[in-house]
């Protein structure tokens, strides 16, 4: 079940971010007197590319998929993203624009907060601008590894390692229901959709992975982590 915030002000969150330990109840209120709540249908857009950076996301309930929109129509999506995470992209504090596109998986709710008062906040408190560097070192730690997935892993390799990803990393379980599209599997792996429709069933003929749909269960965990392993 997807947890939700249920509180009309940020220091009463009962979900809110660890991010925010760090905030002084004067700064939460600082922050949440310019917020305002945002509900998206599945396949509504968030944040466009290239798009002006005027707000900070907080992603409090639902699912969505962070992309890159190429020309030509290709897209890659870097990361699947679940409550409650702060979606802030390298725009942030140089250009103040968007790097990439965020679409809801899911009918999805926001909150979103103007980048001044963010970035006052930042500003007089260190240790929340440490803990915010922190936040996005290891989002782009993940994206490297994703890179690297995807620059010398072959097809099988490849997929395996997006599966333990949803299920390790996004989930948290060995069986969800992703919301993704075989499009979107290929789009998060590098490959087309008809090889990871192909790669899929051979893997629940071999009974490693079952797939239906968007719905994946991970039947031989260990096979597919050997799979993702050697590539």
């Amino acid at each position: 079940m997807t947890e939700t915030c249920i509180s009309n002000n940020c220091a009463e969150c009962n979900k809110r971010l660890d991010l925010f330990r760090s905030l002084t109840d004067a700064q939460l209120e600082k922050l949440n007197e310019s917020r305002f709540e945002v509900k998206f249908g599945a396949g509504e857009t968030l944040l466009k590319q290239g798009g002006p950076l005027t707000h900070i996301a907080c992603l409090t309930s639902g699912l969505v998929k962070i992309h890159i929109e190429n020309q030509g129509g290709n897209n890659f999506i870097m990361s699947v993203v679940r409550p409650m995470t702060l979606i802030i992209g390298p725009g942030f504090l140089r250009d103040n624009r968007h790097h990439y596109t965020v679409t809801a998986l899911a009918e999805s709710t926001a909150c979103f907060i103007p980048v001044e008062p963010f970035k006052k906040v930042l500003e007089v408190n260190s240790e929340f601008a440490l803990d915010m560097i922190s936040f996005l070192n290891k989002k782009i730690i993940r994206h490297y590894q994703n890179i690297g997935n995807l620059a010398h892993k072959h097809m099988q390799g490849k997929l395996a390692e997006a599966l333990i990803y949803l299920a390790d990393d996004v989930f948290k379980a060995e069986k969800f229901k992703s919301h993704l599209s075989r499009q979107d599997m290929a789009e998060l792996t590098g490959m087309t959709k008809e090889s990871v429709i192909r790669v899929l069933k051979e893997w629940k003929e071999e009974g490693i992975v079952d797939s239906r749909s968007d719905y994946f269960e991970i039947l031989k965990k260990e096979s597919l982590m050997r799979i993702g392993r050697n590539g």
